[in-house]
């Protein structure tokens, strides 16, 4: 146990100090076995290539650049103005219903918080800002919201969690859906409750017939993709690979012929972009397939799962351990190589206390997206500052209270599997 102990503190000292997650990933494998077994080394190539030799995994790079190319076709603003002429829209507060309910909608298309920020958070707080909205109070929704994305199918983050602990693709994506419309419906009634207090404004403006209609149009054509996606992979058209790859032809067919704004130079961009991104989750997949590979030779997750229900048998008790860990966890590490590295570690733990694993896939992603929103290093809480040129602490202290309510799914989900479980047993995926 020294040996995984010092490879904990390499891997929290690279993060710390800033170094990319795939190389603080690599050498704390590298370490690792050099400390347990040299002769190992020369398994890490196959390991790596074990690794990302996956027909599930290659979905992933596939709904990269979809999303990639549907926000290069403003579809951010698109979606958002689709959800404000809605009559929510013209309450008090309206913007900031708008904000969440967006946000649900873009996460079905872009699958990750930050990319919800990147995509629709300059959007939802020019339009806030605009209307009056105090700025602190924009941030806030506007980080509180982002973190439905990665539970609203088909995220990213269920998709490699599925593929990295072979569980079925549809399960862990159906999975989220009732957590991610809890989160969403605490957060609007936290808007509702607080309205009057906080003196939030109506949307005021108007729109034409005309206006109405072509918002409307546009609107339901950027909902095509994740219907396309969700309606096939349950129906059992394709699978969630083949799934991505139509998502792909859909939003550059989207992009060039409907919406008329997709050039050859946004495509390569959003190959690039595409193709950087990949580069990198593959490279903290390859080397997480090593560490996970040295850490099983050495039965280090069994020890871990002996040692906890040694001093414990109480499935709850150990939850609550597991949950803390992760929170802290999602405060520091991004969310894709934390699942990598530490879901293959903690799922033998909570799997010998009868938690079932589809339960627990979604356990690991609400607190790796909460810690994204939790001081002091939420990420994402960073990047809204940073796009509204808000004081970071002014924007921690207004989005408390969505964090504690946050915090309340999180613990309704590890009390009731139910909520988990009921899509996919009902869809007959689990």
């Amino acid at each position: 146990m020294t040996q995984i102990l010092i490879a904990t503190v390499i891997l929290v000292a690279c993060v710390i100090i800033g170094v990319p997650i795939a190389h603080a990933m690599g050498l704390t494998a590298i370490t690792f076995i050099l400390m347990m077994n040299p002769g190992n080394l020369t398994a890490i190539p196959l390991r790596m290539f074990a690794g990302v030799n996956s027909f599930t995994l290659m979905a992933l790079p596939l709904f990269m650049l979809a999303a990639e190319i549907m926000v290069r076709t403003g579809i951010s603003s698109k979606l958002f103005d689709f959800v404000r002429i809605g009559r929510i829209g013209k309450a008090r507060g309206g913007l900031a219903y708008v904000n969440v309910i967006a946000s649900v909608i873009f996460g079905s298309i872009s699958g990750a918080a930050l990319s919800d920020v990147a995509g629709l958070g300059k959007v939802e707080l020019d339009s806030m800002e605009e209307d009056g909205y105090p700025r602190d109070f924009a941030c806030a929704i506007t980080a509180a919201s982002s973190i439905e994305s990665p539970l609203i199918p088909p995220s990213n983050i269920a998709i490699l969690y599925a593929g990295t602990m072979s569980l079925s693709v549809g399960a862990v994506l159906y999975a989220g859906v009732i957590p991610g419309l809890i989160l969403a419906g605490t957060q609007m009634l936290y808007i509702a409750l607080n309205a009057r207090r906080l003196n939030l404004p109506a949307h005021e403006k108007q729109y034409t017939k005309k206006e109405r209609r072509l918002i409307r149009r546009d609107g339901l054509i950027a909902l095509g993709m994740p219907l396309i996606i969700l309606i096939g992979i349950t129906a059992g058209w394709f699978t969630p690979t083949e799934a991505a790859a139509v998502a792909v032809l859909y939003s550059l067919i989207v992009g060039k012929f409907v919406f008329k704004k997709l050039h050859f130079g946004d495509i390569t961009d959003a190959l690039w972009n595409a193709a950087k991104t990949t580069g990198n989750l593959f490279m903290i997949i390859g080397f997480s397939n090593v560490f996970g590979w040295g850490l099983g030779t050495e039965q280090i997750p069994q020890k871990l799962a002996a040692f906890m229900t040694s001093l414990t048998d109480n499935k709850y008790v150990i939850l609550l351990i597991v949950n803390v860990i992760l929170l802290i966890v999602g405060m520091w590490m991004e969310t894709a190589s934390a699942v990598l590295l530490f879901a293959p570690v903690l799922a033998p733990i909570v799997y010998a206390v009868n938690v079932p694993p589809i339960q627990f896939a979604v356990i690991v992603i609400v607190n790796l997206t909460i810690g994204l929103i939790t001081p002091p290093v939420g990420v994402v809480l960073y990047a809204v500052a940073d796009v509204a040129h808000a004081k970071l602490e002014n924007v921690v202290k207004a989005s408390m209270p969505l964090i504690l309510l946050a915090l309340v799914t999180l613990l309704l989900m590890t009390l009731f599997p139910a909520l988990t479980m009921a899509i996919p047993q009902l869809l007959g995926f689990a």
